[in-house]
C-alpha cells in the first residue's frame, strides 16, 4: 500500500472549505480568503505581533516597504498615514535571513 501526501497548504485549505461548509460559513470564508490587506490593528495580530507600533517601526526602519508590503491609504490632505499591510508579503519579508532582508 503507497502513502499518498498532500502539501500541508491543501490539507489546511480542504479543512477550511469542509468546516466552513459544515457551518454555513462558505461565502463568507470564502471572501475573507480573498481579503489580502489589512489595516494596522487587525495585521499586528495576525503577524503575530505584540503591538501596532511594532508594525509601524517596521515601516519606519524601512524593514516592510512602501509599495511592496504596505500601502498608505490616507485621505488627501492627511498627515498621518494610514497603513495597510499585505499579511503574506508581510510573513515572507518577516521570515527572511537579515542580510538578505537589506540587501536589495
Amino acid at each position: 500500500m503507497t502513502e499518498r501526501f498532500i502539501p500541508e497548504n491543501e490539507l489546511k485549505q480542504a479543512v477550511r472549505e469542509v468546516l466552513a461548509e459544515m457551518l454555513g460559513l462558505d461565502a463568507i470564508s470564502q471572501a475573507s480568503a480573498l481579503r489580502q490587506w489589512y489595516d494596522t490593528d487587525p495585521a499586528y495580530q495576525l503577524l503575530g505581533l505584540d503591538d501596532a507600533e511594532q508594525l509601524r517601526e517596521a515601516v519606519r526602519s524601512q524593514l516592510l516597504r512602501l509599495g511592496h508590503e504596505v500601502r498608505d491609504r490616507r485621505k488627501p490632505n492627511a498627515k498621518l498615514p494610514r497603513y495597510q499591510f499585505h499579511i503574506e508579503k508581510c510573513q515572507k519579508r518577516l521570515s527572511e535571513r537579515p542580510e538578505r532582508r537589506w540587501a536589495g
